[in-house]
């Protein structure tokens, strides 16, 4: 239970980290939370299902402790609800179904000729790995009415929008999403044009991965003329082409990499080849990341039972500062993911905003935007309604609305006809199996018709296998 101490030295607080596996981002954030002096005495509690990941993340974060000269009480359990007992904030940062997962949401879809970058926030990928979210997140938030009501959920896995909606439309738990794109592209802007962060002011508002900076003001000056003359630089305009490309159109620069937001839209990847090398777009770009990761996990492994010390810095991840905002009452304005209910007025209630929120010993609240430029709504609101459809389908079982969240997915739309869309909706259906709610509702709308078999992974991972050693090959610029 959270109490403090009135000297301000000391503050009592218990943190739960379910998916603490991840161990790079757990040690992370260990490392954030016990950099503020009244947690050195924190109860920090992991948790995973996989043994091996968390005795790794456990260990790793005892020496994140041992650096810092804290004494907090860490705990490591496979069991949620023992994690969960008496926590003041939880934070998730699980993915269901792995790397197997994201082989099977990549390798389906390129099959019927449709191809990704990331493929985690929104389309088919970013829809199924929702879906498979929705039976654990959901399970979580129960546990924690049960066990912590009223600790504050602190979100971090992707799609962060969907998942959101998931936390918020079926459960009464507290709960904000973070991101580091915002803060992190602000960084990048001052770079372009050899500004000091500090000393620029700036607004930001839309969607997870699609907000876009309202304004970036240097002593009442608009900076935005500055970042268009550096786009015209050749060399700062290939290191975010599809950014810069969006700006040049939309007037605004958007938060997401250019990575992402090359697969949110039907501009560039269904244009052939020349356009993807022109823009500098990485295709299966996060299934070569897992690969990276397999290597990192073993190097972090080696370094949890070395003697060697850990070299510990401040993120930039803003969970620290809520945790710390919401224990001393000394406010924060952090970037956080809510539920819109009015914050943008151009957007629905219940859409997924992300916003300036403001931090404090009553939890984050989101500030007042107004209205967004219609053409950054535009580009925003085809997400927004496969969000809604996505949250209907898992809680209404109703398959119809998997079909209808892929139909308006820009670049799906863009590559597909609707019979493929279905039928390929329908084999990752089946290939994702138990991972998935239950989809029971009858309706009008008709299936494919066709049976398909739950994921071979010895065929997925061949492919994978395939793909990387065509894309070594001089010939392999084919990409439809």
């Amino acid at each position: 239970m959270l109490s403090f101490n009135p000297g301000g030295q000391k503050v009592v607080i218990k943190v739960a980290m379910i998916g603490a596996g991840s161990v790079v981002f757990s040690r992370n954030l260990t490392g954030d939370i016990l950099s503020y002096p009244e947690f050195k005495n924190a109860t920090l509690s992991y948790m995973d299902v996989d043994a091996d990941r968390l005795d790794v993340g456990v260990n790793l974060c005892r020496k994140v402790a041992e650096t810092l000269g804290a004494n907090p009480k860490i705990e490591g359990t496979r069991d949620r609800k023992t994690a969960l007992a008496g926590a003041d904030f939880v934070i998730n940062m699980v993915q269901i179904g792995g790397f197997d997962s994201t082989l099977v949401d990549f390798e389906i879809p390129r099959k019927y000729g449709l191809r990704f970058t990331i493929a985690d926030t929104t389309g088919p990928g970013g829809l199924f790995r929702a879906l498979r979210t929705y039976p654990m997140l959901t399970g979580l938030c129960a546990d924690m009415m049960q066990l912590c009501p009223k600790a504050l959920l602190l979100n971090y896995s992707n799609p962060m929008s969907m998942n959101m909606q998931t936390i918020s439309r079926t459960s009464n738990i507290r709960a904000v999403g973070l991101c580091h794109s915002v803060q992190g592209t602000f960084q990048q802007l001052m770079e372009y044009i050899g500004e000091k962060p500090e000393n620029v002011a700036f607004i930001c508002a839309g969607i997870n991965h699609m907000a876009f900076y309202l304004k970036l003001e240097k002593d009442g000056v608009d900076l935005y003329p500055r970042i268009f003359d550096a786009m015209n630089n050749p060399k700062t305009f290939a290191h975010n082409a599809v950014r810069f490309e969006l700006m040049k159109r939309l007037g605004y620069f958007v938060t997401e990499s250019s990575e992402h937001n090359a697969e949110y839209n039907s501009y560039f990847l269904p244009h052939g080849p020349e356009r993807v090398q022109r823009f500098h777009v990485p295709l299966d770009e996060y299934p070569r990341r897992c690969d990276a990761i397999i290597d990192e996990f073993e190097r972090m492994k080696k370094l949890s039972k070395s003697p060697d010390k850990m070299d510990v810095h401040r993120s930039h991840e803003y969970g620290s500062a809520i945790i710390h905002s919401m224990a001393t009452g000394n406010p924060s304005v952090v970037y956080g993911n809510m539920p819109n209910q009015g914050a943008i007025s151009n957007l629905p209630a219940n859409a997924i905003a992300e916003v300036a929120t403001l931090i404090d010993r009553n939890g984050p609240q989101l500030t007042t935007v107004g209205d967004l430029p219609p053409q950054l709504i535009g580009y925003m609101q085809p997400h927004v309604t496969q969000q809604e459809l996505f949250i209907r389908a898992a809680t209404e079982g109703r398959r119809d609305h998997i079909y209808q969240a892929a139909m308006f997915d820009p670049l799906t739309a863009a590559v597909l006809p609707l019979d493929k869309i279905v039928e390929m909706c329908d084999e990752l259906i089946a290939a994702h199996g138990d991972l998935l709610p239950k989809f029971p509702a009858k309706t009008l709308v008709p299936t494919s018709g066709k049976q398909f078999e739950s994921a071979d992974m010895k065929k997925y991972r061949q492919s994978w296998e395939d793909v990387k050693a065509t894309a070594k090959s001089p010939a392999s610029q084919k990409l439809f």
